[in-house]
């Protein structure tokens, strides 16, 4: 069996936005899963679910005792966010991902920065709804979602957030790809009409989710292949 997919996020997400966050994910995996001729016969890439985790024998002054301790150690009190790159690397040297090689995909409601804390400092108007270590790790914010004020809306658009991040967790679209694809930094977006193309701001994550939700199946065909390489190498141990 492949890698796994974790799914943590911090104390102050609410219920409603946990449950979004597991569901759209199980949704998009078993999606893909049973499209496969052998889903029947094989199980689909497991996605655990830890939530805001902790490890008690580990808080007394230890490093990795739970999932605030990442947020704590990635906060900046200057700019009121979450280094994002800081966080992904403690991810990426965590002792579990070196025992047990796997994806992690993690909501938290404080906002986000995808820069360095210097470059960070320097452009403190800027925030990012979510970032990646492709192929790892995604962490996304519910921070700026949180002022949609339709309900609905809202929820639909923090739906497309986690679709996006996923597929970025998954590499998707593959870093092989020449056709439609435009590259931001480690990551690959798409430029076709899919969940793959990037949002900088709120309004661009309002109007994407709204122009995709006639779709049904929101990532195009190129993604949708380069999704189902990457089940289809997580589902069988090849020999």
């Amino acid at each position: 069996m492949g890698k796994g997919i974790s799914i943590t996020w911090s104390e102050g997400i609410a219920r409603r936005e946990s449950r979004i966050l597991v569901q759209t994910v199980d949704q998009v995996i078993k999606w893909l899963y049973f499209r496969h001729p052998m889903a029947f016969y094989d199980p689909p890439m497991p996605v655990r679910v830890f939530g805001n985790w902790v490890i008690p024998a580990l808080m007394d002054n230890q490093p990795y005792w739970g999932n605030q301790w990442y947020i704590e150690q990635s906060y900046d009190r200057e700019l009121d966010r979450v280094i994002a790159p800081q966080y992904l690397e403690l991810v990426r040297r965590e002792p579990w991902q070196r025992a047990t090689d796997h994806y992690d995909l993690v909501m938290i409601d404080e906002d986000l920065t995808e820069f360095p804390a210097p470059l960070a400092r320097a452009r403190p108007d800027l925030y990012c709804l979510g970032t990646s270590l492709p192929g790892t790790a995604a962490i996304v914010s519910v921070h700026q979602v949180r002022r949609i004020a339709d309900r609905a809306d809202r929820e639909r658009a923090l739906a497309r957030l986690v679709r996006h991040h996923l597929g970025h967790v998954l590499a998707v679209p593959s870093f092989g790809r020449t056709h439609a694809v435009v590259r931001r930094g480690l990551e690959m977006h798409c430029s076709n009409r899919c969940v793959m193309r990037h949002a900088v701001t709120l309004e661009d994550l309002i109007a994407l989710s709204e122009d995709e939700a006639e779709l049904g199946w929101t990532f195009c065909e190129a993604c949708t292949q380069d999704l189902h390489s990457v089940i289809a190498a997580n589902a069988f141990v090849w020999s």
